[in-house]
C-alpha cells in the first residue's frame, strides 16, 4: 500500500495523521515546511493548487489519487478502510456533518 501524507505541525496537519494512526495502516510522511514557504514549490502547487497542507496522496491500485483538505482526505480514508463511518445514509451524513 502506499500512502503520502504531505503536511506539518498544525492542528489541521494532524487531523488524517492521527486517523491514519487509528486506522493502524502503513503510510509515509513527506513534511512541508510552512515557515519556509515549502508550500509554494512548483512540486508542491502540483499536489495541490491551493498550496496548503495537508495533502494525501494514494497511489493503492495503480494511478495516484490526490487528496487535499483535511476533511476530504479522512472521509477517503474512513470509506477506503470501511472504518469510523458508517454505510448507513443517516449516520453516515451524521458523521460527516462533524467531520465538516
Amino acid at each position: 500500500m502506499a500512502l503520502e501524507l504531505y503536511t506539518w505541525a498544525t492542528p489541521n496537519g494532524h487531523k488524517p495523521q492521527i486517523l491514519l494512526e487509528e486506522l493502524g495502516v502503513e503510510y509515509d510522511v513527506r513534511p512541508v515546511n510552512i515557515f519556509e514557504g515549502e508550500q509554494f514549490t512548483e512540486a508542491f502547487g502540483k499536489l495541490n493548487p491551493n498550496r496548503r497542507i495537508p495533502v494525501l496522496v494514494d497511489s493503492d491500485g495503480g494511478k495516484p489519487l490526490t487528496i487535499f483538505e483535511s476533511g476530504a482526505i479522512m472521509l477517503h480514508l474512513a470509506d477506503k478502510f470501511e472504518r469510523f463511518i458508517s454505510k448507513d445514509p443517516y449516520a453516515r451524513s451524521a458523521t460527516i456533518q462533524w467531520l465538516m
